[in-house]
């Protein structure tokens, strides 16, 4: 079949499921996405996703981020292009619609973007993720939720741990931030409804120690990691809780101690 000039055919049964991941994780390298590929079970080719890639950037919908060439490695993101196809297909988010004018990512938060990636496939690697939604599609349902503020968590993860469900928010954090600032978190996360389980990566120890001290008062059930040991094992990392003894446990623990997810919750 031949279509007309400058008319670009874009499959619904390979090339939404890409633009998907790429849209929804801001920021993302080939190697990540094909390894979430692999694993969604989409039935995507991945031998032919490098062309499907290339195909996609000459064509404009989605882009390689030039200002962030230190990684080595190419990072795409999605465009308006891009967005407005998928709006097209029935895949909207009210937190980022094809004719907003804010940028999808600053480069400053690529790295962010990328790591939280990194941290899905390690739930991914270890077979204990059920389902993944990301920051934007977070913050797409708040803001039609009618009830008390909820937080755009970095992620909310279901993962399966001996049989039983478990629906946990995730945050990275990379840089310190002022004290005022942890104070209006721990207001926000005592108000937030979504999720009574929050589990806090850290870039280094000295953040590590911050966050504990600055959310351990939380009215949450709220784990502390180093993100470089919980990709590594996400089963066996050890994490610091936010209870009166501030003790350190693995996942496997750490949950024993939440709520479990009811069924269809997430």
């Amino acid at each position: 079949m031949r279509y007309p000039r400058g008319y670009v055919a874009l499959s619904d049964a390979n090339d939404v499921p890409v633009l998907l991941h790429i849209r929804n994780a801001r920021a993302i390298q080939f190697d990540q996405l094909q390894d979430l590929i692999l694993f969604d079970g989409s039935g995507v080719a991945v031998n032919s996703l490098r062309w499907r890639i290339a195909r996609l950037e000459k064509n404009g919908v989605i882009q390689r981020f030039q200002d962030v060439r230190y990684f080595g490695k190419p990072v795409y993101g999605i465009t308006p292009a891009g967005l407005s196809f998928l709006e097209s297909r029935g895949h909207i988010l009210f937190s980022l619609p094809s004719t907003s004018e804010k940028k999808i990512i600053h480069s400053l938060q690529i790295p962010h973007a990328l790591e939280l990636v990194n941290i899905r496939l390690a739930l991914l690697r270890a077979d204990i993720l059920i389902a993944w939604k990301s920051d934007l599609e977070i913050a797409s349902r708040n803001l039609v939720l009618d009830g008390p503020p909820a937080k755009d968590y970095d992620a909310i993860a279901e993962i399966e741990i001996d049989g039983a469900a478990h629906l946990i928010a995730i945050e990275y954090e990379r840089s310190l931030k002022m004290i005022a600032r942890y104070r209006e978190i721990r207001e926000i996360l005592n108000q937030d409804q979504t999720v009574n389980t929050i589990l806090y990566l850290a870039v280094n120890n000295q953040l590590l120690y911050t966050l504990v001290c600055e959310l351990s008062t939380a009215h949450k059930h709220i784990g502390f990691a180093l993100s470089s040991s919980f990709r590594q094992s996400p089963l066996n990392a050890l994490m610091v809780m936010n209870n009166e003894n501030g003790d350190h446990v693995s996942l496997r623990e750490f949950l024993a101690g939440g709520i479990i997810c009811p069924v269809g919750s997430f």
